[in-house]
């Protein structure tokens, strides 16, 4: 059994767990998120992990940010001081079979005169986040920049049409269905790339300056944010340290730049595949791979953090 179909046998349980990964993806410890998620992983083995494995930090990439962080330096008027940027499916997908579908992507553009970013801080814009509205919402600037997500087609395929998006509970305790346990590991997993893929492009191109920005996704789970709050804000300048013959290994593996171990953006090591010769585990695999006949139900039921915060509720 897995350690997660005993945690998630109350929703208490279940929902302690999530808190606990959304309030890391909210500090953005997206390192310390990939170990927790790296480990429930491997102990789960099968199709969905190596869906998983195969959405690399390497294969999961944002296109069009350099060319977006160009049009914000060259904007005419109020200057851009904070920036959205979501992850969302078209409506109705889980009936289209046979096809990849790819996460589209949504970009807010805003100055201080739709909220003070300037004069904000991390918890004030996470606060502004929890709430029904937040202030900013609708009062985007009119900027026509586009970004394109690579990478996450087959996990988001996989997730769009698996067969067991929600549990309920009868009788308020129950063991957790694997197939459940790993849809919502995938779910967070795709969450956990598409954030770690904001900041990669933050480290490398930046945003028009100091800007900071908040990923989310749109109807689609988890609802859960990532605050990508400029450090210069926070702490002064530290002094310059000697890099490490780790950081050196870190920017050889990801394109030159800051150690993003060193900003807590992902975690060292990889997912290692060992296949389920069990009956079980084949009898899962070959659940998925079939893509059994039954209804599917539809991802979004209410208006998620992120459509709110778009104005789009």
């Amino acid at each position: 059994m897995h350690t997660l179909q005993r945690a998630f046998a109350t929703a208490a349980g279940e929902a302690d767990w999530t808190a606990q990964l959304t309030a890391l993806f909210e500090r953005r410890e997206l390192g310390e998120a990939e170990r927790i998620l790296r480990k429930a992983l491997i102990e789960l083995g099968g199709p969905m992990m190596q869906l998983c494995r195969e959405a690399s930090l390497d294969a999961v990439e944002i296109t069009g940010w350099a060319e977006l962080a160009e049009v914000v330096a060259a904007h005419e008027g109020e200057p851009i001081t904070g920036a959205t940027v979501a992850m969302g499916n078209e409506a109705d997908l889980a009936f289209d079979r046979g096809l990849p579908h790819r996460p589209y992507m949504v970009l807010g553009l805003y100055t201080d005169e739709a909220w003070d970013w300037s004069a904000a801080g991390q918890d004030q814009a996470l606060a502004e986040c929890r709430k029904e509205c937040p202030d900013w919402a609708g009062r985007d600037e009119d900027v026509e920049a586009f970004l394109d997500l690579e990478g996450l087609d087959a996990l988001n395929t996989a997730l769009i049409h698996h067969k067991q998006r929600h549990f309920i509970r009868e009788g308020g305790e129950a063991e957790a269905p694997l197939r459940y346990v790993e849809f919502v590991l995938g779910s967070w997993w795709r969450a956990l790339r598409f954030h770690q893929a904001v900041a990669v492009q933050l480290e490398r191109h930046g945003l028009g300056g100091a800007i900071p920005v908040i990923s989310g996704m749109i109807d689609i789970r988890p609802d859960a944010v990532a605050v990508h709050w400029p450090v210069v804000r926070e702490v002064p300048r530290a002094a310059p340290v000697e890099p490490t013959d780790e950081d050196a290994a870190d920017t050889a593996d990801y394109g030159g730049g800051p150690s993003l171990v060193r900003f807590n953006l992902i975690q060292r090591g990889r997912l290692v595949i060992e296949e389920d010769a069990s009956p079980a585990g084949t009898a899962l695999r070959r659940r998925i791979e079939a893509n059994e006949e039954g209804e599917v139900e539809a991802e979004a039921e209410a208006p998620g953090l992120m459509r709110r915060m778009f104005g789009r509720g």
